[in-house]
């Protein structure tokens, strides 16, 4: 028979094998969790994917509106470029002194038809005419001359693609000769992703759309409105994609001095205005 003291020894030993055990059994179920449910790798990949997208999203949207901006910086001075250039070629323009002969031998008396000589279109605009050509005059100011070439009379002729949206520039050594008589244009891409370009002629009185030489009475206009409106991403008119970029419209008055243009300013003002 057992004493009552070694009764309560067995009963005291019993009760820490069962806490024992007990705390055995909790770190055994501890160890085995040592990772993450399915359900706090889900809300963590949530919560990293639209971290990631939001930092993607703003330094996307950065970016293109910086290379939106150096497009526009770009285009803008090349347009000012273009439109000084312009407005500078027309401020020289130059008329010569009209031909005229005889029916018949020795000087012309009364009575005797003039016939003058094949017209030498100076300065003419028709904004419709074929081939595109929007300008043509002749002028002392040459563009893109070597050294020692830029001193003379110089033909030139400005040409607007619309399928393109590309100016051209042709130039050459005046001569004397009608255009007939003188053989094919070279033509020089001077602008792109042009829209539009709007040539108005004042005569002294109002502005004119066009300006024609022989009909003007072989005289030079007073002054020359010029705008431009370039497109930052121009589409051609038939792809389908144009309309959504912004424009810049560019806009000067070339005064032309030797036009009997006293008192009139012979310098040019540029105005830009830009339209989302």
């Amino acid at each position: 028979m057992r004493s009552k003291s070694g009764k309560y020894l067995d009963t005291r030993c019993s009760i820490l094998d069962t806490r024992y055990l007990m705390s055995r059994a909790a770190k055994l179920r501890g160890g085995l969790r040592t990772g993450f449910t399915l359900i706090e790798i889900l809300v963590a990949a949530a919560i990293i994917v639209t971290i990631v997208s939001m930092v993607y999203g703003s330094y996307f949207a950065t970016a293109k509106s910086t290379d939106v901006y150096k497009v526009r910086m770009t285009l803008s001075g090349q347009t000012r470029k273009v439109l000084g250039q312009m407005a500078r070629q027309i401020r020289c323009s130059y008329v010569g002194k009209i031909v005229e002969r005889t029916d018949s031998a020795g000087t012309i008396s009364r009575g005797k038809r003039k016939i003058p000589e094949s017209p030498i279109r100076y300065f003419n605009c028709e904004p419709d005419a074929h081939g595109g050509e929007i300008l043509h005059l002749v002028t002392t100011n040459g563009l893109f001359c070597q050294e020692g070439q830029a001193d003379g009379l110089f033909d030139v002729t400005y040409k607007f693609d619309k399928n393109s949206g590309t100016l051209y520039l042709s130039q050459r050594r005046f001569v004397g000769n009608p255009d007939s008589l003188i053989e094919k244009r070279n033509w020089r891409p001077i602008l792109r992703n042009v829209e539009c370009v709007e040539l108005d002629f004042f005569d002294g009185k109002q502005w004119l759309p066009v300006w024609n030489f022989i009909k003007q009475k072989r005289t030079l206009p007073y002054a020359v409105k010029i705008g431009i409106t370039s497109r930052v991403g121009f589409s051609p008119p038939n792809s389908g994609l144009g309309g959504a970029s912004p424009t810049l419209h560019y806009g000067t008055i070339a005064f032309i001095g030797c036009s009997g243009n006293q008192g009139r300013r012979t310098s040019s003002e540029t105005l830009v205005s830009v339209s989302r």
